[in-house]
């Protein structure tokens, strides 16, 4: 018994973890521009959706454009991984911006039809990110 309880505990702490992206071909549909047209969070009520735009590129390249200004580029992975402390694995996508200090969405994803989600943790108060395809 003695040796269970650290055992557990060891375990739990990795559960909680959001494990890397492996590194994976991103699918053709993913590709594209994207307009943010829903916007789920921990905020006060009436808050607009945010004015932004969301360009993934061939090369794994991205860029994203806030109130028509250039917010942030880079580079961008998908792969699988456990987000949010869930225990099955799921597909993440990962934007890195080239600019430190600079902000971009990454989480769990899911692309069905012309609609992309990003969800950062949604469970537990995150950010959800609703994209619809231009």
């Amino acid at each position: 018994m003695k040796h269970f309880l650290p055992l557990l505990l060891c375990g739990a702490s990795l559960a909680g973890c959001q494990h890397a992206a492996t590194s994976a071909s991103p699918t053709t549909p993913l590709e594209g521009t994207w307009r943010l047209t829903g916007y789920q969070c921990h905020c006060p009520p009436g808050q607009p959706v945010p004015d932004e735009v969301l360009t993934i590129e061939a090369g794994q390249r991205f860029r994203l454009v806030r109130n028509k200004a250039l917010a942030a580029e880079g580079a961008y992975t998908t792969g699988t991984g456990v987000s949010c402390g869930g225990g099955t694995p799921e597909p993440i996508i990962t934007l890195t911006p080239t600019a430190a200090d600079t902000y971009a969405p990454k989480g769990a994803y899911s692309l069905e039809g012309n609609t992309l989600v990003i969800d950062q943790c949604s469970a537990a108060d995150g950010p959800k990110y609703t994209y619809t395809r231009q």
